[in-house]
């Protein structure tokens, strides 16, 4: 029984072997996988930069379970082959303590989390109602942590890594744009997270990118047809005409994924990836304050 035992092992490792030396996979990785299956979640999947992201790791990873979760239920019938998808919410801890039981029940242990679930709006922080800036924290800022918490004696086990979508815009916060608030505040977070789970042989990871090609900016687009009765009304229309123009370059969300994967399969990964930067906005990062200020009232009058 044990011989069988030990051949069937053989084959599996032969079989990782082969695999790897096809998609090269890291080879600190490759150890773990020949004693216990992996498990990479992605949050946010069902989204433009969420999806690219999903199909990155299957092709990178196929011997890695390959976990893809969002609050929509589209995320069921999105994917075609070797792909496990739930329906999750990241601000509901039942809702993940529901994945975490159906990850265990498949014997399968989480190696990394890729945070990539959030919220974009715009909106008049000063005049919107409480209930709509919290939950827009309670996606961006707190989901990542949520799930960190909720699968850290996984981490722990598998010495694994954690990836945050961040975004450039933590460099010059904007007027009518809670949505970088929210990042500013992530990164202070993972900070101290990473510093956390370092104790432990784990990773995390920050990536920063750019205005990326996704309906993620439909509500920049959409903003100057629904200012209402807002008596920032007159602004919010400058904003959305005249930010497209400060954007410049896009990204496609293929070329995110990529860095994620770099993160994930570097044996030394950067603390910090950043992904379609602005020059600009690094030039406007060094002015002083009262020039930064200066030249937001003049784009919003």
């Amino acid at each position: 029984m044990n011989f069988e035992k030990r051949n069937q092992n053989s084959e599996i490792i032969s079989e990782f072997r082969v695999q790897s030396s096809k998609f090269r996979i890291p080879p600190y990785l490759h150890d773990q996988m020949t004693q216990l299956r992996k498990a990479i979640i992605i949050t946010g999947a069902a989204g433009g930069l969420g999806k690219a992201i999903v199909k990155c790791c299957m092709e990178r990873f196929p011997g890695l379970a390959i976990v893809a979760t969002d609050i929509s239920p589209e995320v069921n019938t999105m994917f075609e082959g070797p792909v496990l998808a739930y329906q999750m919410d990241v601000t509901d801890e039942a809702s993940i303590a529901a994945l975490r039981m159906a990850i265990e029940e498949k014997e399968l242990q989480v190696w990394a989390i890729v945070n990539n679930a959030g919220v974009s709006d715009f909106f008049p922080i000063t005049e919107k109602s409480k209930e709509s800036l919290e939950k827009i924290f309670a996606i961006n800022t707190f989901g990542p942590v949520n799930m960190v918490r909720a699968f850290l004696p996984h981490l722990i086990e598998t010495k694994g890594r954690v990836v945050n979508i961040s975004s450039e815009s933590v460099r010059l916060p904007a007027a009518f744009h809670p949505y970088a608030n929210t990042k500013i505040a992530l990164e202070a977070l993972s900070v101290s997270m990473r510093n956390e789970l370092a104790l432990w042989g784990a990773k995390l990871i920050l990536i920063r990118p750019g205005a990326i090609n996704t309906p993620f900016l439909d509500g920049l687009h959409d903003l100057k047809n629904r200012t209402g009765d807002s008596i920032y009304s007159e602004y919010l229309h400058n904003f959305a005409i005249k930010a497209p123009k400060e954007i410049r370059k896009i990204v496609e969300p293929e070329r995110v994924a990529s860095i994620v994967l770099k993160a994930l399969t570097k044996s030394k990964p950067k603390r910090y990836y950043r992904v379609n930067n602005n020059p600009m906005l690094r030039i406007a990062q060094r002015l002083p304050h009262w020039l930064r200020d200066y030249f937001m009232l003049r784009m919003l009058k």
